[in-house]
């Protein structure tokens, strides 16, 4: 099944440059641009809240209507702010209902590994693929329930949907199943039973002091018997 076409309103932005987008954010409009097909470029301008949801669904085919003229348009890029909350420009495409696209799709993991001590791992995000506009697949779906223990599955292994063909590499991995390894501190041996350093150093420490008592007591005794005299 591929994705839906939602219809999108847009409007001719007049002005452009970096502090005329920043208030049309601020007034709820997204700054975009409108190419392809052999046509010129159009600064265009699209509602944050119809497009924001649009997305949230998934959506990236649209009827645009800009004025009275209607495209069939390729949501091609996203921006977002730097904290990854706002969208802040939007890229489409033009495209025609009867001409292949090259665009890429997300891979969607499906299942668990129900395997102790090991942990599942996406290592390729996306795949390109190339289609006709109607067969664009909102995801590749992999089952990897199945994985054992140290396997790969490679980009070669997916299943694309009818009308779809990948162009990603097919040798590329795009899920691991790893062991976790835990780490086991071993503990510090006891010490046999009257070996050690310390006792040895209060020892010294002992026979250290007994002898400064000693000279203490002799430097006394001469003066008290310096008194007697």
């Amino acid at each position: 099944m591929g994705i839906a076409t939602e219809t999108l309103h847009a409007k001719k932005r007049e002005v452009q440059g970096s502090r005329a987008c920043r208030r049309l954010r601020k007034e709820g409009q997204v700054p975009a641009v409108l190419y392809g097909h052999k046509e010129a470029a159009v600064p265009i301008q699209v509602s944050a809240e119809e497009l924001e949801t649009a997305v949230r669904r998934r959506s990236r085919m649209f009827e645009l209507h800009l004025g009275s003229k209607h495209d069939v348009v390729l949501l091609k890029e996203l921006q977002y702010d730097s904290f990854g909350d706002e969208v802040v420009h939007a890229d489409f495409v033009r495209i025609a209902m009867d001409e292949t696209l090259t665009l890429e799709v997300p891979i969607l993991l499906k299942g668990v590994p129900k395997i102790e001590h090991t942990v599942l791992q996406q290592t390729l995000a996306n795949v390109e693929v190339e289609c006709l506009p109607k067969d664009i697949p909102e995801t590749i779906v992999a089952q990897v329930a199945d994985m054992v223990e140290g396997e790969s599955r490679k980009v070669g292994l997916l299943l694309a949907p009818e009308g779809v063909k990948i162009l990603t590499d097919p040798e590329v991995i795009f899920a691991t199943l790893t062991t976790i390894i835990e780490e086991v501190v071993a503990a510090a041996p006891a010490p046999e039973e009257g070996a050690g350093v310390e006792p040895e150093v209060i020892g010294r420490k002992l026979e250290a002091e007994e002898g400064e008592e000693e000279a203490a007591e002799g430097e006394e005794k001469p003066k008290a018997k310096e008194k007697k005299e």
